[in-house]
């Protein structure tokens, strides 16, 4: 994006509607240093507790190179994010409900990246994502997996970042490389860790004071744990249905963490009455933060 595109995208989201009641939703991002580690499933999971508690959540599926979301929760969508972009869809006609009432913005795999559209593409996306955002309480972004630019830049954009990992070795080793990144960028950027697929609690706190113990040696950043969601067969037996596991197993060991995390995230990220104007700013942002 060039300075003067970055500029006037600046201008436009400080300006966007300002009869509008600002966008005061929670807005978090959901990231992993590497594939493979079920940050969709997370995502999921996430979304679908939160909507249980009563709470109105959009999705956008902001992995544009392995879009899968709606593949995961049975979806078929007829237009993507791509045909917002071009501006044949406003991004209200290409919403999916979801399951319990959760909102799915698609992505389409191999379009352009964040970084890389055009200020009529980024000015589609922006307002749409505000007038849909008016009626949300969270807006769940689920990234790319790995530290690529379209990806730091959401991060950065979000008010919170969530890093899934798993105990794996190799696993623990990228997501220091995305805390470490991300630290150099904003070092009070809040980031919590979700040990995912854990086989207990003991080897979900090793992970975590690992990971804690390198952060705070090398970079004298605390993180903040969001807890463990346990490894489960019933997990499996959902993506084979294309199904929530919070939808159809609402009894599973992995159902019963996500309701506790969502409970977890709701009494500690608190509302940002100007979230979105924040949101878009950052993202039209050129400089590192």
């Amino acid at each position: 994006m060039s300075s003067d595109q970055a500029s006037r995208l600046r201008s436009m989201a400080q300006g966007l509607r300002p009869e509008a009641p600002l966008f005061a939703a929670r807005v978090l991002a959901i990231t992993s240093g590497k594939g493979g580690v079920g940050k969709t499933n997370v995502v999921a999971g996430l979304a679908l507790s939160l909507a249980q508690l009563g709470q109105r959540v959009v999705v956008m599926d902001a992995d544009f190179g392995l879009a899968n979301l709606d593949i995961l929760l049975g979806l078929s969508p007829k237009y993507t994010l791509e045909h917002v972009l071009r501006g044949e869809k406003v991004l209200e006609e290409i919403l999916l409900d979801g399951p319990m009432g959760v909102r799915i913005i698609p992505a389409s795999s191999g379009i352009q990246e964040l970084t890389h559209l055009d200020t009529v593409s980024e000015m589609r996306l922006v307002q749409g994502l505000q007038r849909v955002a008016e009626t949300a309480d969270w807006l769940l972004i689920d990234t790319a997996a790995g530290i690529h630019d379209s990806v730091l830049k959401l991060l950065m954009a979000a008010q919170e970042v969530i890093l899934v990992t798993t105990p794996e070795p190799t696993s623990l080793v990228d997501a220091y490389a995305m805390v470490k990144v991300l630290h150099l960028r904003e070092a009070s950027k809040p980031v919590w860790l979700l040990v995912n697929n854990g086989q207990s609690m003991d080897e979900a706190q090793e992970t975590v004071d690992q990971l804690q113990a390198a952060t705070e040696r090398f970079l004298g950043k605390q993180l903040k744990v969001l807890g463990l969601i346990p490894n489960d067969p019933h997990i499996l037996q959902a993506v084979r249905q294309q199904r929530g596991v919070v939808d159809l197993f609402p009894r599973s060991p992995a159902s019963l963490a996500f309701r506790a995390l969502a409970r977890q995230l709701l009494g500690q990220v608190s509302l940002q009455p100007d979230g979105f104007a924040s949101f878009w700013r950052q993202l039209a942002s050129d400089e590192p933060q």
